[in-house]
């Protein structure tokens, strides 16, 4: 028993060590290795600009709704422009574009 212990040890880490040396250079110089390397850090480098436009997207989000709930001239801008929402009393002016 306590040769399969010493072989769990020292001689089973040993195999493990000589054997990441052999394969994983195979694997980097596969005609395949490389080249997926190469390409899923291409896919790591896009999934990271994605993510920081999202990011900066779901800021200028936060800010909007930190305006409407505390800036009553935002809201009024916004539904003034956008929704064409107008105050009882205003008249509208339309003019044809030239």
């Amino acid at each position: 028993m306590k040769t399969f212990g010493r072989f769990i040890r020292i001689v089973l880490p040993v195999i493990l060590v000589i054997a990441a040396v052999i394969v994983v250079p195979m694997k980097i110089l596969d005609p395949n290795g490389s080249s997926r390397v190469d390409r899923l850090g291409v896919e790591l480098k896009q999934l990271n600009e994605t993510n920081r436009k999202l990011m900066r997207e779901n800021e200028a989000l936060r800010s909007q709704i930190k305006a409407f709930h505390s800036d009553p001239e935002y809201v009024e801008k916004v539904a003034r422009d956008e929704l064409g929402m107008v105050l009882p009393g205003e008249i509208i002016y339309q003019f044809p574009d030239k």
